[in-house]
């Protein structure tokens, strides 16, 4: 609910999201009554989850077990300039592997020192056919060899089907999950595959309240309201 050059975030990422060309719906999941409040005043749909979800992905099965889609996009509500071109590329490639992989999820290369080496950016490795081998909040890969590696951030926009929400569901948090707090190594630590993708587009998520003044240098950077 914080507010950003005068908006409050939630607000701001709604508006961002029902941008996407390909998303049929846009709704807000919440256990918080001041969320539902708010959402009501703003006409923002809104589903109340219970309070026992561990990760924001257990809260979007929570979502579709009372509301039936093909694929399910858990957009964070700290992410008030999230492209809503990543979403379309994340509904691209599900319509391209349908039910091969449990999730979908994108990266983008960095190369700036503070982010590589930033706790709050989660770094991927990949193979060679852009599927998920491992997540960290630390610098990886590691280098042994006279090489610079290239360090991929993960983009916080993940689809995933019914079936794929419904197996994450019957764990609580893996072990490699509790170890990095990153909820999509349940799927890994499980077996499962996840597809990535490269991507350009521009993502600040609002992890501390420093990150506000990012936000709104980007917006003043971009002439966006």
């Amino acid at each position: 609910m914080a507010k950003i050059a005068g908006v409050p975030m939630l607000k701001r990422t709604y508006n961002q999201v029902k941008q996407s060309s390909l998303l049929n719906d846009a709704i807000v999941a919440t256990d918080d009554s001041r969320i539902l409040d708010f959402c009501k005043t703003e006409k923002i749909p809104c589903c109340m989850t219970s309070s026992e979800c561990l990760t924001g992905t257990d809260r979007v099965f929570e979502v579709s077990e009372q509301l039936d889609y093909d694929l399910y996009i858990n957009i964070q509500g700290d992410e008030p300039v999230i492209d809503p071109k990543s979403i379309d590329q994340i509904l691209g490639l599900f319509s391209m592997h349908g039910d091969d992989y449990a999730a979908y999820n994108l990266y983008k290369y960095i190369s700036d020192e503070k982010e590589i080496n930033s706790n709050t950016i989660i770094k991927v490795i990949t193979n060679e056919l852009d599927e998920v081998m491992y997540m960290s909040r630390f610098p990886v890969p590691f280098s042994k060899a006279d090489m610079k590696p290239r360090f991929k951030q993960q983009v916080p926009v993940y689809g995933y089907t019914r079936k794929a929400l419904k197996t994450f569901a019957t764990r609580t948090k893996t072990i490699n999950e509790k170890f990095e707090d990153i909820e999509l190594l349940r799927f890994i630590d499980m077996g499962l595959k996840i597809k990535m993708e490269e991507t350009n587009v521009s993502s600040i998520s609002v992890d501390i309240p420093s990150d506000i003044q990012k936000v709104e240098d980007f917006l003043a950077a971009h002439k966006m309201n």
